[in-house]
């Protein structure tokens, strides 16, 4: 990956304060506190949908550790929908929409307040783990990311390849929490079912739920990251001619151009739902779904994390670090892919490797990857 002269030096001035404070801010046990010592834990974790539904198996691993113990989640408005319903989690917090010095101190005083007893940092920025040391918490755990594990009493050095949600379930292990498998989970409200199921297309055929939009964060525009939507017509019609599928196109607001232009390149009929379930009826439509296709975004996340097979398509980002895992999880991805050791700076577009982009995946490839996850699905009925 090549970095901007201008980000570099930033990212090198913001070490460099980062170890300075670090060296004043490192104070607290080093010991992970025992279970019944802790009554509130806070984790932190500002963004965003597809990061929160990876650190699920964190938390899950917190509860097993502290059963006794509260567990807040601070994280922005944007992601805070993924956690609706966690059975591991006691309040969800606003982490602050536009981050000021003036917003993290208050931030800080309030969660002095709350008096937390363990601070998890599931996150690269220096500023989440300064706020752990500023709110007070004497036993803190995060990430150290080139030097900006500010005020943290433990700290893991992210390694180049390893899954997100690893990371974060090595952060959890310095307090103690064990591992409870990388698996994501979301609960679905059932109750929802009646106002999705009359939405949802009727026949025999395998309900298919294709989400062509998502890269759109709080900040951020990564169009790069968004399969073409021809090649997403090719596939949808062929899964109605070959398969027999029932198609649903989903998306937000911000998925609506990338809904139509998919809907005006089939050759055949599909019921589009785009901008019309909030997540929690997403979730209940893609867990009726007998598979699910998108891109690398949140909500392929989602997808996994409700058990759904699910088929999703990277480029340029990596696979090895960002994939939705669980058992029915498959990946189409360019090769080039699985080999990057470092993030792609996405706001090169059309300067990317072009080893790593997208458009190398083909309809075929993601056709079978389709037909395979639907097979091994009647087979694990049949057993």
């Amino acid at each position: 990956m090549r970095t901007r002269p201008a980000s570099a030096a930033r990212a090198r001035a913001v070490g460099l304060l980062a170890g300075a404070v670090d060296r004043l801010a490192r104070t607290g046990s080093s010991s992970p506190p025992e279970p019944e010592t802790v009554r509130r834990i806070l984790v932190v974790k500002p963004c965003c949908l597809g990061d929160l539904l990876m650190a699920t198996p964190a938390l899950r691993g917190l509860d097993a550790r502290f059963s006794g113990a509260e567990i807040d989640v601070l994280t922005g408005a944007w992601s805070a929908p993924a956690l609706r319903g966690n059975p591991h989690v006691s309040q969800v917090l606003p982490y602050p929409a536009k981050v000021t010095p003036r917003s993290v101190l208050a931030l800080a005083r309030d969660l002095r307040g709350r008096h937390y007893d363990l601070g998890v940092g599931l996150d690269r920025s220096p500023l989440v783990n300064a706020l752990l040391w500023l709110s007070g918490i004497p036993f803190r755990v995060g990430i150290d990311n080139q030097g900006r594990g500010v005020g943290l009493t433990r700290r893991v050095v992210p390694q180049p390849g390893r899954h997100e949600t690893e990371l974060f379930l090595d952060v959890v292990l310095l307090s103690g929490a064990p591992s409870t498998g990388p698996v994501p989970e979301y609960a679905v409200d059932a109750a929802l079912g009646v106002s999705v199921e009359p939405l949802l297309p009727d026949g025999d055929g395998p309900l298919v739920v294709i989400h062509p939009g998502g890269a759109v964060n709080p900040g951020a525009t990564m169009p790069s990251k968004r399969w073409p939507a021809e090649s997403f017509a090719t596939l949808a019609s062929r899964m109605v001619r070959e398969l027999g599928a029932r198609l649903v196109l989903v998306g937000a607001a911000s998925d609506r151009d990338a809904v139509a232009r998919v809907e005006s390149a089939m050759t055949e009929t599909v019921t589009t739902l785009s901008d019309r379930l909030d997540l929690p009826h997403l979730a209940v439509a893609i867990a009726r779904a007998d598979v699910y296709v998108g891109n690398d975004s949140g909500v392929s996340h989602l997808a996994a994390a409700v058990g759904t097979p699910t088929v999703t398509i990277f480029g340029p980002t990596s696979p090895r670090r960002y994939r939705p895992l669980g058992p029915s999880a498959r990946v189409c991805a360019p090769p080039a892919t699985w080999a990057l050791a470092e993030d792609v700076d996405l706001r090169r577009g059309p300067g990317l490797d072009p080893d790593v982009e997208i458009t190398r995946v083909t309809p075929d490839e993601v056709f079978e990857a389709v037909r395979e996850s639907l097979a091994a699905a009647t087979v694990g009925e049949r057993g």
